[in-house]
């Protein structure tokens, strides 16, 4: 293995990439987001549309079992992101560049959805898809009893 330091014009590269990489996991996890949002309305229109109590409960627990999905590509995307900014970090210590006031992100834990002090974005789409979660179950059984 070389000594030799990288150059400025590298270690820029390799930030730009390290950003990029931030961005596209990031907006993986919002699309995530956005397409089980999209069969919650779903879960309601089929409900509405077909009317059979094992189609709506199995649609239910399926929208639930993806918003947990959800949930654990969003804690899989933070390991990502404070991977990233690490990186970002010790490249523009390199640069000279640093800025004190950034703070390292810290991973996330399925908990944190209740420590409402917390609010980094992928704690907010978790809570997201725990409300999304939280529907499906209370609209299920609101659909049950109801018959």
């Amino acid at each position: 293995m070389s000594s030799e330091k990288p150059s400025e014009e590298s270690l820029r590269k390799m930030i730009e990439m390290e950003w990029l990489d931030h961005f596209q996991t990031r907006n993986q996890t919002w699309k995530a987001l956005e397409i089980t949002a999209l069969l919650a309305v779903a879960l309601v229109g089929l409900d509405w549309r077909v009317g059979d109590p094992i189609i709506t409960t199995g649609a239910a627990i399926l929208l639930v079992i993806v918003a947990q999905f959800g949930i654990q590509i969003t804690l899989k995307h933070r390991a990502v992101e404070r991977r990233c900014f690490r990186l970002i970090i010790e490249y523009e210590k390199q640069l000279g560049i640093t800025d004190p006031e950034f703070k390292e992100t810290y991973l996330l834990s399925w908990w944190d959805i209740f420590r409402f002090r917390l609010s980094p974005t992928p704690l907010f789409i978790m809570r997201m898809y725990f409300v999304i979660q939280l529907f499906a179950l209370s609209y299920l059984t609101i659909r049950l009893l109801k018959m």
